[in-house]
């Protein structure tokens, strides 16, 4: 029996850049920065002060009226959530009341509820018992994302949350292809969200010297690759892919954007959050990727890599690029996109796949911003700081995750 095909036939999203995947697109094509100084709160006491935050977000206008009530219960990662899933099943095009039974959820997220969290437990500390919310058990957990989105569509389908960090999205992505495969759903909604610019995190991250301190000059914070870079830059939103069975897609006439051909997965085995510096972890979820997909490491035109803008990390996995492509650079691009959206934690993968897919449907490889002086410790020559227009068929996008979670995604286009 021949195996099944998974394509991508829908896409939503919320982030620094765009409230939609069209105006996201058009920001990472025309190089701009979605990173600037700290509304949410105030970050005076904080070492940073700079984030990509999503500006004037009303989580009402994604919600019917009779489903305020519960919307008011949720946590802001819910709301990202919600709003990507709005827009990736209008894109999609897909009757979800046809045949709820074969349409299923995996949508996780780093943290969760985090706001929640800490908002709890300062009522805790300071009011006492009593105050913490009855309801902020199931705004917290990371999972309820998954959950509150079935609800609200009728999907009874397989449903379910990963929670690997910065890897989570490409997990859930892969996940949701292997369901396919194995012919437990149709379709999956597939991805993550994150909530995570709040006090608590921004200061967890700055003690650990994690995040870029570039507060001066914001939207030049994130420079993955630059010599200069300082840490990452910590961002929010979500993204949702429509994951589809290629026959099921091709029945109802649905509009292809490309192929999810294959995923590869790893673990370092080395450190809570350091990489393994050499790339082993990361070489080796690249390869298994590239074998599920039976391609070659040459066949590739465009990696977004994992790049995340710290000192360490870039240069272990442009170390693993570098292996995986035996020194042949001169028809490939290698990039991350995270100079533009800043890390999303467990949302970045599901938007850098949706950039992956807009890459294959343009034929336009976006640029890197912000590479002043390319760090000569890494070892790539293919690093483009302009925009390469040509055919692109196979794109790989890395993510790696605290605690050594190493994911890989291979997308293709179909003819």
């Amino acid at each position: 029996m021949e195996e099944k095909r998974v394509v991508l036939t829908g896409m939503g999203t919320v982030n620094p850049l765009g409230m939609n995947v069209s105006d996201t697109w058009a920001k990472v094509l025309a190089g701009e920065s979605g990173i600037g100084p700290i509304t949410h709160f105030d970050p005076s006491n904080l070492a940073t002060k700079i984030a990509g935050e999503i500006k004037d977000f009303d989580y009402k206008q994604y919600y019917t009226e009779n489903q305020l009530k519960s919307a008011k219960r949720a946590d802001l990662f819910v709301h990202y959530a919600v709003a990507g899933m709005k827009e990736a099943v209008e894109s999609s095009g897909l009757d979800i009341k046809k045949n709820p039974d074969r349409i299923g959820i995996a949508m996780g997220s780093g943290i969760g509820g985090l706001k929640v969290q800490a908002d709890n437990a300062v009522a805790l500390s300071t009011k006492g018992p009593r105050r913490v919310s009855p309801f902020y058990i199931p705004m917290s957990i990371g999972n309820i994302a998954a959950g509150y989105i079935s609800m609200l569509y009728g999907f009874r389908g397989p449903n379910l949350s990963t929670q690997t960090a910065c890897a989570t999205s490409n997990h859930a992505i892969a996940i949701a292809m292997m369901l396919i495969k194995s012919g437990m759903a149709d379709v999956m909604f597939a991805g993550g969200s994150e909530g995570t610019v709040v006090e608590l995190a921004v200061a967890g991250f700055s003690n650990m010297r994690a995040i870029s301190s570039r507060n001066d000059d914001p939207k030049t914070a994130s420079r993955p690759f630059d010599k200069d870079r300082d840490g990452f830059v910590m961002s929010e939103g979500s993204s949702v892919l429509v994951l589809e069975d290629y026959d099921h897609a091709k029945a109802r006439g649905a509009n292809i954007i490309c192929e999810i051909a294959s995923a590869g997965m790893s673990g370092d085995a080395y450190d809570f959050v350091a990489p393994d510096p050499e790339g082993g972890g990361a070489l080796l979820s690249m390869e298994m990727a590239l074998s599920q997909a039976g391609i070659s490491s040459e066949e590739i035109d465009y990696i977004n890599t994992h790049g995340t803008s710290t000192p360490v990390g870039d240069i272990a996995e442009s170390k693993a690029v570098y292996k995986l492509l035996k020194g042949k650079q001169d028809n490939i691009c290698v990039g991350s996109t995270k100079s533009m959206h800043g890390h999303l934690l467990g949302a970045t993968a599901g938007l850098e796949a949706i950039i992956c897919a807009m890459a294959i449907k343009e034929g336009k490889i976006p640029a890197n911003i912000n590479i002043e002086n390319l760090d000569p410790e890494i070892p790539l020559t293919c690093i483009n700081t302009e925009i390469v227009e040509k055919e692109v068929r196979v794109v790989m996008s890395n993510s790696f995750g605290f605690g050594g979670h190493n994911s890989t995604l291979i997308l293709k286009k179909i003819y």
